[in-house]
């Protein structure tokens, strides 16, 4: 089952705080953007290992609630980690970072970098938050320790090296790859109000279309050769059977037209 993660533009540089009641006054029409299961590339690329925090589980739900009693009786004072910074913090990491995830991403992926970096500089601040809740282990999984060895390759290119080989970053960008043409502004930045624009997800949206009829058109040409091999097989046994060259005709000529039929096919 996948989890969500938000990252929102906040006035505070903290999570809400349950046992306050703050809750019901966080969803104020801010900025939010949402992703599944793991921060995504350009999530991290805001942050460092400083910007780690802990918030106590219980309290991802307002006190008074069934929500918060559930969570105290079954976390206790346990704690999760979650992420935070100031914005001219996140946009001034994001511009540093540029090069070196960029290069590796590819040259097609920095109009988005950059419309993302545009994102985080009109419509979030003072502070950006990425709400970790859902990823909350009470420090029995290593989540906070995989946080800091992602930010630790992160801060790599800080100092104008490379991030390590096989190493948190290698790893996302490598998913990221493999599974580019599905959504990639999903994948590298996930999705919210208004983000990402029409014209990027229109530009973004041909190259899933253009390689999912490449594939098609691949797959395509190996079922009509398929086709055409069962065919000839099948009139050679005709013709071993019966001493008639007909069946070979008859397999040549359906083998012909399967093959005429599949190229009109993938002309359109």
């Amino acid at each position: 089952m996948s989890v969500r993660l938000y990252l929102d533009s906040v006035r505070q540089p903290r999570m809400p705080d349950g046992s306050a009641g703050e809750w019901g006054d966080f969803f104020d029409g801010a900025m939010e953007l949402e992703a599944k299961n793991w921060p995504p590339l350009l999530w991290w690329a805001m942050f460092s290992r400083g910007d780690v925090v802990e918030a106590r589980i219980a309290d991802t739900e307002d006190v008074g609630t069934d929500e918060h009693a559930e969570l105290l009786s079954e976390w206790g004072e346990a704690t999760y980690p979650y992420l935070v910074v100031d914005q001219p913090t996140a946009l001034s990491r994001l511009h540093a970072r540029r090069q070196g995830l960029t290069s590796r991403l590819g040259a097609r992926f920095s109009p988005l970098y950059d419309e993302f970096v545009a994102l985080i500089d009109a419509r979030f601040g003072p502070y950006v938050l990425l709400r970790t809740e859902a990823l909350a282990d009470g420090g029995e999984g290593g989540i906070r320790l995989r946080f800091e060895d992602t930010l630790a390759d992160l801060e790599r290119l800080d100092g104008g090296h490379a991030t390590a080989a096989d190493g948190p970053v290698d790893n996302l960008i490598s998913y990221f790859h493999r599974w580019q043409h599905t959504d990639p502004v999903w994948l590298l930045s996930g999705v919210g109000d208004g983000w990402p624009s029409v014209a990027l997800r229109e530009r973004f949206a041909a190259t899933a279309v253009g390689r999912s009829s490449r594939r098609t058109a691949a797959r395509s040409t190996a079922v009509d050769w398929v086709w055409g091999v069962l065919v000839v097989v099948c009139g050679i046994g005709g013709y071993w059977l019966t001493g008639s060259a007909w069946p070979v005709v008859v397999a040549s000529g359906v083998v012909l037209t399967v093959l005429v039929a599949g190229f009109v096919r993938r002309r359109g």
